[in-house]
């Protein structure tokens, strides 16, 4: 298997390509955000990054398993327009989430979303679904 490369940092958010350029993974770190404004930005900042890789193809696997729980109605209306910019970039989405309680809050946004994907606490699962494993 070919190393991973990280193509963006900051302290919210690491965006990595693997899988020779079939998978970019976005892992979330456990500091929250302390706005919507910096939500925002760093996501601006993940989104230009995708887009200069030219990711044809390309599969997302979100890593929010550290991630803090939000569900205050601003914070989710960010994340459905982050999602909606984001995700039509890449031919499949997965998430990776820590616990059933993860699954459900996840789940129940898909809902709202016009981007299926899988959510599972099994990285395995979710590769296997990317075409990946």
């Amino acid at each position: 298997m070919q190393p991973r490369q990280e193509i963006y940092r900051d302290e919210y958010v690491t965006l990595y390509v693997e899988h020779g350029g079939k998978l970019a993974r976005w892992v979330r770190t456990s500091l929250p955000f302390p706005s919507i404004a910096a939500l925002e930005l760093s996501y601006d900042h993940v989104y230009n990054a995708i887009k200069q890789r030219h990711l044809k193809e390309c599969r997302l696997l979100s890593d929010v398993r550290a991630a803090p729980g939000r569900n205050e109605p601003e914070f989710e209306a960010a994340m459905e327009r982050i999602r909606n910019r984001i995700y039509p970039l890449f031919v499949k989405h997965a998430i990776l989430v820590q616990s059933s309680v993860g699954k459900l809050h996840m789940s129940r946004l898909i809902k709202k979303d016009n981007h299926p994907r899988l959510v599972s606490q099994s990285e395995a699962e979710i590769l296997a679904y990317l075409g990946l494993a």
